[in-house]
C-alpha cells in the first residue's frame, strides 16, 4: 500500500471522522462562547484588614 493511499484511508475511517467531528464541535463551542462582547465581568472590591498586633 502506498503512502498516499494510507492517508486517504485514514481520513475515510470511522474513528478519524468521529475525532474530527468532536474537534469541530469543541472549536465551535469555544468560538460561540467567546463571541459575546457585552459579557459583564464581576469585579470585587477587596478591603485589606490588617491583623491586630500580638501583645
Amino acid at each position: 500500500m502506498k503512502k498516499d493511499y494510507f492517508i486517504i484511508e485514514l481520513i475515510k475511517s470511522g474513528p478519524f471522522m468521529l475525532l474530527m467531528a468532536i474537534v469541530i464541535l469543541i472549536l465551535l463551542g469555544i468560538v460561540i462562547s467567546n463571541r459575546h462582547e457585552k459579557t459583564v465581568q464581576m469585579k470585587e472590591d477587596v478591603m485589606y484588614v490588617a491583623p491586630k498586633p500580638k501583645k
